[in-house]
């Protein structure tokens, strides 16, 4: 149960766009000490994002920040829901 392949995030903040018009392949990191995985992240609402794992992440907590990477490049984050 500590597992889970998806995540909803709210207080949006996009860096390389105003908004994710279609879902988007990015490299996700849940802590600052996790490694970054692969995701399907997508615009669910005005503030809101729904990311999506390729593999189950372990421990994903309420509050924290998700930071979505293209390359060295970040597209934006949220708080975890």
């Amino acid at each position: 149960s500590l597992f889970t392949t998806t995540l909803e995030a709210d207080n949006i903040n996009l860096i390389t766009c105003d908004r994710l018009d279609s879902p988007v392949r990015v490299k996700a990191r849940v802590r600052y000490k996790h490694q970054e995985q692969w995701a399907t992240v997508t615009q669910t609402a005005e503030d809101r994002l729904l990311v999506v794992f390729d593999e189950p992440q372990r421990a994903i907590a309420k509050g924290q920040s998700v930071v979505l990477y293209d390359g060295d490049t970040v597209v934006g984050g949220g708080r975890i829901l």
